[in-house]
């Protein structure tokens, strides 16, 4: 066997063991997820409620937690910070250019709100607050807004209720999908 021959041969073992190796340390795939665990990844939050969990938020709760975990980025009284990016949580009226929309003003359905905060936020470190958290949270954000009174509170049964004015100037997939059966 020519010199060049013996290399290549030298390589190819090389590399089928470190294969071997590397295939004793790879995870076991393509096996069946159990069915609990595979709720709790599952997320969805339809528009109509389908997938919220159960429990439930009050207003005062979730100011709490909006000034532990959401102030220091979206500010004190929700106003965000467009320097940085940082979204407009609160505000009235709807303004002339939808980059300076509030979240009030720009998400068509406070389930989707429910569902952002429960998978994205604090962004440091997203899935840290509870299911009852996420509701409280989203409960204070809808008041800033002026959707909930002072002593309101959300939950499975009602979040889905509450009407965003962007649902009037928004289209909506999922409206469009039902509307065609």
């Amino acid at each position: 066997m020519s010199s060049r021959k013996q290399i290549l041969h030298v390589i190819a073992i090389g590399f089928l063991a470190a294969n071997r190796v590397a295939a004793e340390d790879t995870p076991a795939l393509g096996q069946t997820i159990p069915i609990e665990e595979l709720a709790g990844l599952s997320t969805t939050v339809y528009p109509d409620g389908e997938g919220l969990p159960p429990g439930s938020g009050t207003v005062q709760a979730g100011k709490v937690v909006y000034e532990d975990q959401c102030s220091v980025c979206h500010g004190a009284n929700g106003e965000g910070n467009m320097n940085m990016y940082i979204p407009i949580l609160a505000g009235t009226g709807k303004p002339d250019h939808g980059f300076h929309w509030s979240t009030g003003h720009s998400w068509p359905y406070a389930t989707s709100l429910f569902e952002y905060i429960r998978t994205a936020m604090p962004p440091f470190n997203p899935k840290e607050l509870s299911t009852e958290e996420v509701y409280a949270v989203t409960a204070y954000i809808l008041h800033m807004n002026g959707f909930l009174p002072e002593d309101g509170e959300v939950g499975k049964s009602t979040l889905p209720d509450i009407r965003m004015p962007s649902q009037d100037y928004t289209s909506s997939k999922w409206e469009k999908e039902e509307s065609q059966y």
